[in-house]
């Protein structure tokens, strides 16, 4: 029975809309990118400016994202069958495919920045709506990597809340530092 028709929500694991999804959407650089960036938006210091901060979150993203594609191509070494020569440009694309989540991350954070930047809202929205951005961003892809067969409603809401609560984690810290 599919979980359309148990009521359960989401689909089957036979490859369906919300199983695609879930298996193009939900990679461990997704929410870890999601976290750091909100981690550095947290951390950053709103009172220079929203220009400052959209940089320093940026920046670190490329930073990690770049170290993320590195390791990914060293880590890929690692499978090669001893004498078998090295495939640099076969590893560099694959670390390429599996680090994309790490860019995603940013996307909205960086837009919210963006628009309080060219003074669309005030500085200090953009930075506080970019901060909780994450946790949402974070709810929606619990939601989504929790759906499926044989997952009751409660835990795929548990499952949304618990990772959303990575984020909440990043505002604390926020809360803490400033």
């Amino acid at each position: 029975m599919s979980d359309a028709s148990s009521g359960k929500g989401g689909t089957s694991g036979t490859g369906g809309e919300p199983s695609r999804l879930r298996r193009a959407l939900v990679t461990p650089e997704l929410v870890s990118g999601i976290v750091l960036v909100s981690v550095v938006v947290a951390v950053a210091d709103e009172s220079d400016g929203v220009f400052d901060v959209f940089s320093i979150t940026l920046l670190s993203l490329l930073v990690f994202w770049f170290t993320e594609v590195f390791a990914h191509t060293v880590a890929a070494q690692r499978r090669r069958p001893e004498g078998q020569a090295v495939a640099l440009g076969a590893s560099v694309r694959s670390a390429l495919h599996h680090s994309r989540g790490f860019l995603f991350a940013g996307v909205l954070p960086l837009v919210f920045l963006l628009i309080g930047l060219f003074g669309l809202h005030d500085g200090i929205v953009a930075y506080w709506v970019a901060l909780w951005a994450g946790v949402a961003t974070l709810g929606v892809v619990g939601w989504i990597a929790f759906g499926g067969q044989g997952i009751r409603w409660y835990g795929r809401v548990g499952g949304a809340l618990a990772t959303a609560a990575l984020g909440v984690l990043a505002v604390l810290l926020k809360v803490l530092v400033h």
